[in-house]
């Protein structure tokens, strides 16, 4: 007999295999493993896992009680909410009128907002004539009470002249004899207690002080002069201080100011249309002294003349520049004029000293 034929490779292999996934299927399985794992092992696995369904049994209560408790926590939150905060603004809703009864459904429903639109349009319109009406009815009150004012200050002011001016108290109508029986009528002399002389001259005293103010803020001779009429009134002789004190304050405020810009040129396109001029370094000096006799140009174009004449050749220059100091309306016109001329003479004077001016000029003429 012959011998039997080995076995192929692949056979072989084919059966390692098997081997192999059979043996760890059996350490896998769990009947293997529980036989033959000892019996202590297995006593402490199921109390571990007596353990842990105990664990998860007591979280499961604690979480299904916090879950309640958070619930009636917001039910109760929103309850009083409802009732504290919406149901008030509820209750105090108007409600809403009911729509007419049309025939067609459709159009009814863009009439409330429509509706309301217009009324706000007809209270805005309503609002904005009653602030009209009330601001005409302060300009009325404002209007009234400025002439109430204005009329107030005359008759104090024409009260205050009589006062002050026995010339101006009228005569009695019948003349004064002194034979008896004869009708003789008293001297009607207006008698003022001391408390409304105070009263008067208060008022005087502040009048004086709004010429002053005057002078400062415009710049105008005008009041200027004014408190120089008070300075030299021999029937207010109570005032003499009052009005020095005021046109220094006056005198010395419009010293300091300055008014004019330093950039300012002549526009002697303006002045000079006629004229082939273009700029103000080809003005002759005869047409500067007119122009600063001239009181209709600006005061600054003024400013600004007095300021070229430093070089003027013209004999009659000081005399013009004297002249704008005494009579021009405007004070910072008069300030440089003086300007001026101190540069030209080279001497020095008091701000708007007219007589010590007018004293050297005569000097001169001499």
């Amino acid at each position: 007999m012959s011998a039997p034929l080995p076995p192929t490779s692949s056979s072989a292999t084919d059966t390692e295999d098997d081997e192999e996934s059979a043996l760890l299927f059996a350490r896998c399985s769990p009947a293997q493993t529980d036989a033959a794992a000892p019996k202590s092992s297995t006593s402490g696995v199921q109390k571990e896992n007596l353990r842990r369904s105990h664990l998860t049994y007591r979280h499961l209560i604690i979480s299904l009680s916090t879950s309640l408790l958070i619930g009636l926590l917001l039910l109760f939150v929103g309850r009083w909410f409802y009732l504290e905060k919406i149901e008030p603004r509820l209750s105090t809703t108007p409600a809403p009128a009911p729509a007419a009864v049309s025939t067609t459904a459709a159009p009814a429903a863009p009439a409330a907002p429509a509706s309301s639109d217009v009324a706000l349009r007809d209270e805005l319109a309503k609002s904005t004539e009653q602030i009209a009406a009330l601001e005409k009815q302060v300009d009325v009150m404002r209007r009234e009470q400025l002439l109430m004012q204005q009329n107030t200050r005359e008759s104090l002011e024409s009260i205050s002249a009589t006062l002050k001016i026995p010339e101006l108290v009228p005569a009695p109508d019948a003349s004064v004899t002194s034979q008896p029986g004869t009708p003789r009528m008293a001297d009607m002399r207006p008698q003022v207690t001391p408390t409304q002389q105070e009263f008067l001259q208060l008022k005087e005293r502040n009048r004086l002080t709004q010429y002053a103010d005057e002078a400062i803020a415009t710049g105008m001779r005008r009041p200027i002069e004014v408190l120089v009429e008070y300075m030299r009134d021999p029937q207010l002789p109570h005032l003499h201080d009052a009005a020095q004190a005021e046109f220094m304050r006056a005198i010395r405020s419009v010293q300091l100011l300055q008014r004019e810009d330093p950039g300012f040129r002549l526009p002697v396109a303006e002045l000079f249309k006629d004229s082939s001029i273009r700029d103000e370094a080809d003005v002759t000096p005869a047409a500067l002294l007119k122009l600063l006799a001239d009181y209709k140009t600006s005061w600054e174009v003024r400013v600004r003349v007095c300021f070229l004449l430093l070089g003027s050749p013209l004999p009659e220059t000081n005399a013009q520049l004297i002249k704008a100091i005494k009579e021009d309306p405007s004070l910072d016109v008069a300030k440089h004029a003086q300007l001026a001329l101190e540069q030209r003479i080279k001497k020095r004077f008091r701000i708007f000293d007219i007589p010590a001016i007018e004293e050297w000029f005569q000097s001169q003429g001499k």
